[in-house]
């Protein structure tokens, strides 16, 4: 029986590890192999720890040694003499760390989960143990030019969640074509969100997206700000921290009644059920999960223009109720003061075949499989 380990840093509970937890329970039923996760940091998901959610299927979460973090002295001297000294340094620690978690562990295969910048030191460290990987691709990340030299050195098996992402890497490195979408799966469990009644006869839009700076929810309040209409409403869901200037704008937006705030969501299914639109803004995406769930629960798509939407828009069936913009507020005004309710609440049936549990599950293992 072949062990695997799935790596995660564990920096946020995003779609890349919703879909990650989806296949190691589609895994776990076939009983053809032994699995064990790692997450560098064990943050919480609502009341939980990852490690609970992890444990719960019935796999084992691995605690080991927490990385050491260099003294803020010694980051502030090698970045005077430049980024480039202070990323090796920390890169060297971080495949230290790799060897001693690995030799410890002895896996057969590692699936790694986050980008090849993120996960090199892993690769590297399987690759001298004489451990096979997978690196999954779920996200469009530059490679560093002295990560790069190392990476070109490495042997894996690639995933990518997109062909646009297959594209992005294969622009900096030759890599194999291995297309896996990411499920479409919603719970439909019932989220109660204190205060929030949606209003039937406007038009409801949500924004799924944690506060970072590369999903552009400062561009979107700027649209807001602007809009005239009154039977419009977006709501935002997700957690993190606004810049002062953001801040200030989406606290002016709540006030207005423009925008409303339901916090972090864990289960999406009844907000879905409630609005006719997903919203999002983001400068660069592998695959976002926001956008399928939507689909498949019949809502329209307000997206920025990436090369991941025009793939799902030609794979979606409710191409009508579609609209990609320029990722500025002026386009996004422009296509919110135009926007009526969807021509209907029919589940996109195009994404949900793509798009499914068993084609994802099918063909993570058929790798698997072969190594």
């Amino acid at each position: 029986m072949k062990k695997i380990l799935f790596v995660d840093t564990g920096h946020e509970y995003g779609g890349g590890t919703k879909s990650f937890i989806y296949l190691l329970e589609g895994l776990e039923k076939y009983k053809k192999y032994q699995f064990s996760v790692f997450f560098e940091n064990d943050y919480k998901v609502g009341e939980q720890n990852i490690s609970e959610i992890i444990n719960n299927l019935g796999v084992n979460f691995i605690k080991f040694t927490p990385k050491r973090q260099p003294a803020k002295i010694i980051k502030e001297l090698l970045r005077i003499f430049s980024k480039e000294t202070l990323a090796k340094y920390l890169y060297q620690k971080d495949y230290k760390y790799a060897i001693a978690m690995l030799s410890n562990e002895k896996p057969d295969i590692i699936h790694l989960n986050n980008h090849f910048s993120t996960n090199l030191a892993y690769i590297e460290a399987a690759n001298v143990l004489g451990i096979k990987v997978i690196q999954h691709l779920r996200k469009n990340s530059p490679i560093e030019p002295f990560k790069l030299k190392i990476l070109n050195k490495q042997k894996f098996i690639p995933i990518c969640v997109s062909n646009s992402t297959y594209e992005f890497y294969a622009k900096q490195i030759e890599i194999q074509k291995n297309i896996i979408y990411n499920p479409v799966i919603v719970n439909n469990e019932t989220t109660v969100i204190d205060n929030i009644k949606f209003d039937k006869n406007k038009i409801n839009i949500v924004m799924p997206a944690n506060f970072l700076t590369l999903k552009g929810h400062e561009l979107v309040f700027d649209a807001l700000t602007l809009l005239k209409r009154d039977d419009v409403d977006v709501y935002f869901a997700g957690s993190g921290e606004l810049t002062p200037g953001a801040k200030e704008k989406f606290d002016m937006l709540i006030k207005s009644g423009k925008a409303q705030y339901l916090g972090f969501v864990q289960q999406m299914g009844e907000i879905y059920k409630n609005c006719d639109y997903v919203l999002g803004f983001s400068s660069d995406e592998g695959l976002p999960r926001v956008v399928i769930e939507g689909l498949s629960c019949g809502l329209g798509v307000i997206y920025s223009n990436i090369s991941v939407m025009r793939e799902i828009y030609n794979i979606s069936s409710k191409k009508e109720d579609f609209f990609i913009v320029q990722r500025d507020p002026r386009s996004l005004l422009k296509c919110l003061e135009n926007l009526a309710k969807p021509s209907s609440k029919a589940p996109d049936s195009a994404v949900i075949d793509t798009f499914s549990l068993d084609n994802y599950i099918r063909s993570v293992d058929a790798i698997y499989s072969d190594l």
